[in-house]
């Protein structure tokens, strides 16, 4: 049985994720309630019509992606993915705008034909399309793949389709809006995989000191999934999450004019869970069962602003506040950050 482990609050599905998620991270996790941030281009791909730069995430790691985007009256922009093995295949990474519009296009594809072996193939293609619209910004994504072993074996193939809505909002103590819906399918002949998931969260700018920037958000979240696997007189299993609230704050300080502190966290509490005909739970679940349970979860990190280029950092928050004096001096054997990106703005 598969019970969930979580519930994204901003729903994307592409072969590849653009943008820079080390700022986002550090405050909190999820861009849709930062919309200046170059993160959101995937969830709403006209945000490319802001951007002109050139972008490395995921410095120091051997896998990660580099982005160029630029133009005038209209935008293009390429993506480049790592090391990894899924990563090599991915063909083009594209993204375009008009100045209204914008639109992702991500294709990748591999192939292997051994003597006279059966070949072998995967194929993934990932379309975006985005707009600002009089109530409000809007983002969908679609997503397919396959792939064959070459055997007459039943072969896997999956579907992503979802919505993203960002709106001004005027509702007790918010005055933004943020929805997401999402479908993803996965089926191997007769076993299947299916998952959706709907967020409502509201959020709103605090009323902070000069230098300082905080965003609080609070919303509602659904997931449920349906599984069989495929086996002979096998039944379909369901299971659903409702989270409530689903909480998420994130805080930006100036240091310096050219270096900030952020921290983020989010909490999610499971008000109904179910998975089966026979468990069920609120809060934490059960000892020894793996379903989801309410969570918190925080994050910290740096930022460093030279102008036309900065440096973002996701903080390793165990080592360095554990012992923070031996990074100062420089005798850490562990390094600073989990996660760092560049980005070149003209």
């Amino acid at each position: 049985m598969k019970f969930v482990k979580t519930i994204t609050l901003l729903m994307t599905f592409c072969v590849m994720a653009f943008g820079n998620m080390d700022r986002v991270n550090a405050l909190g996790g999820n861009p849709g309630f930062w919309p200046e941030d170059d993160a959101n281009v995937s969830a709403f791909p006209a945000m490319v019509n802001n951007l002109d730069m050139i972008q490395a995430s995921g410095a120091g790691n051997a896998t990660g992606a580099a982005t160029v985007i630029w133009g005038e009256g209209t935008t293009w922009g390429f993506g480049f993915d790592g090391a990894s093995d899924t990563d090599k295949n991915d063909w083009l990474n594209l993204m375009w705008g008009n100045g209204t519009y914008g639109a992702t296009f991500s294709l990748g594809s591999s192939s292997e034909e051994i003597g006279e072996n059966d070949p072998t193939s995967t194929f993934g293609l990932g379309l975006g399309f985005g707009m600002n619209m009089d109530f409000g910004e809007v983002g969908v994504n679609f997503s397919t793949g396959s792939s064959d072993d070459g055997t007459d074996a039943d072969q896997p193939s999956t579907m992503g389709l979802a919505f993203n809505l960002r709106r001004a909002q005027d509702v007790w103590l918010f005055d933004n809006m943020l929805v997401g819906f999402s479908m993803e399918n996965e089926a191997t002949g007769d076993m299947i995989d299916n998952d959706m998931g709907l967020s409502v969260d509201l959020f709103t700018a605090l009323p902070v000191g000069d230098g300082v920037s905080a965003t609080f958000a609070m919303g509602f979240g659904y997931h449920s999934n349906t599984m069989n696997d495929g086996m002979d007189g096998s039944e379909d299993v369901s299971s659903s999450i409702i989270t409530l609230p689903a909480v998420n704050l994130g805080v930006e300080a100036e240091v310096t004019d050219w270096a900030h502190v952020r921290f983020g966290l989010n909490h999610a509490y499971v008000l109904s869970g179910s998975a089966g005909d026979d468990y069920s739970w609120t809060g934490a679940s059960s000892p020894g069962e793996n379903g989801m349970e309410s969570n918190f979860n925080w994050n910290f990190g740096l930022g460093f602003d030279y102008g036309s280029f900065t440096l973002d950092m996701v903080l390793d928050n165990t080592a360095l506040f554990n012992d923070p004096v031996r990074y100062v001096t420089g005798r850490n054997d562990d390094a600073l950050s989990s996660s760092a990106t560049l980005t070149w703005n003209f």
